[in-house]
């Protein structure tokens, strides 16, 4: 066997250490191997720097909730009022429905007599009792009527100052048509249909509203342009049945939509001083909508405390009334107002 020197084998070992690293160079070029990227997901997960947000994904935090001490102090600064009318109740530690149902349970009123809706409108914030539950609608069906003629003002198909012949109008109180009749010489415009199914809630202009929009039976199948009940009664019923989850949806869209109704704002604004919604609540702004009949007395707000809110509130039987009954109960009337000053205490003290 020949022999190498090592100065030899050394020579051979480098040569063919050198032979291997170019094959395998080769074989990587021939075969295309890359180095592999990481994937989004994993550059995500490894960087240290948040993805940055889209406008669109951002979401808007809620409002700090008040402190018990802010709340305390409103409860201190109105105390002597709430002790004036017998309101006084825990204000700062109880929900609204707590707080109303505090109330009824004073008053020995059954809850099931009292359904509410309420939205703070600075903040979204909702509380309700009962509001899915159908009550009588009263006149409270002329608020939306009206928008809904507003609406076709607005779109050209009614005039605002063409009289509208109203001696054939529909009626429910012959006396009350033929004054109409009278003292329009049997025509009317819409803003006088407005003014006076809204400031005095009068039958007889909102009839002839509904007219205008073909008829009452048309009316009806109109009102869920501006919302639409979780319960049974989807807005509001031929029968006169509706809800206050309903309503609240149809305040929260006059509001809404504010510049276009102005007008209705206006005379709700002015009707009832000092009844309903402002019995007990004096130097605030108050747009309002009452509505009674028989047993029911109710009332459709929009509060302009320091934060606005909306209020639908719908009761029965207050002050011993009932279906036979034909005239407004003085109990009942003031506990509409009682309830309507416990309400907007408790958004005083919690919201402002």
């Amino acid at each position: 066997m020949k022999k190498y020197s090592p100065k030899t084998i050394t020579i051979l070992s480098l040569a063919l250490l050198t032979f291997l690293g170019l094959v395998l160079w080769f074989s990587k070029v021939s075969f295309g191997q890359k180095k592999t990227l990481p994937s989004q997901s994993e550059t995500s997960s490894s960087s240290s720097e948040p993805s940055p947000v889209s406008p669109q994904q951002e979401e808007i935090p809620p409002a700090p909730a008040k402190s018990m001490e802010a709340k305390q102090a409103v409860m201190e600064a109105d105390a002597a009022t709430m002790d004036a009318y017998g309101l006084h109740y825990d204000y700062a530690n109880l929900s609204l429905p707590q707080v109303v149902q505090a109330y009824l349970a004073e008053m020995e009123i059954d809850p099931s007599c009292i359904a509410f809706s309420y939205k703070d409108l600075t903040t979204g914030q909702t509380a309700s009792m009962n509001e899915s539950q159908p009550m009588t609608a009263g006149s409270t069906y002329k608020l939306p009527l009206n928008m809904l003629v507003v609406d076709e003002v607005e779109a050209g198909k009614l005039s605002m100052t063409e009289k509208f012949d109203i001696t054939n109008t529909y009626y429910e109180y012959i006396g009350e048509h033929n004054n109409y009749v009278g003292a329009f010489a049997g025509a009317m415009t819409i803003p006088d249909m407005q003014e006076y199914s809204l400031l005095y809630s009068e039958n007889t202009p909102a009839y002839a509203l509904a007219e205008r929009l073909g008829g009452i039976d048309k009316a009806y199948s109109l009102y869920n342009r501006y919302g639409q009940s979780k319960g049974e009664v989807k807005t509001i019923s031929q029968e006169n049945k509706t809800t206050s989850d309903y309503y609240i949806q149809v305040l929260d869209y006059l509001w809404q939509h504010k510049d276009k109704y102005k007008d209705i704002l206006y005379y709700i604004g002015e009707s009832f001083p000092n009844e309903y919604y402002k019995r007990y609540l004096h130097d605030i702004t108050i747009y309002q909508k009452p509505g009674y009949v028989r047993e029911a007395l109710n009332v459709d707000a929009i509060v302009m405390e320091e934060k606005p809110y909306i209020v639908a509130l719908y009761t029965a039987g207050l002050g011993g009334s009932t279906l036979e009954s034909n005239e407004i109960s003085g109990v009942g009337i003031n506990q509409v107002g009682e309830l309507s000053y416990v309400i907007n205490e408790w958004h005083r003290v919690n919201m402002n």
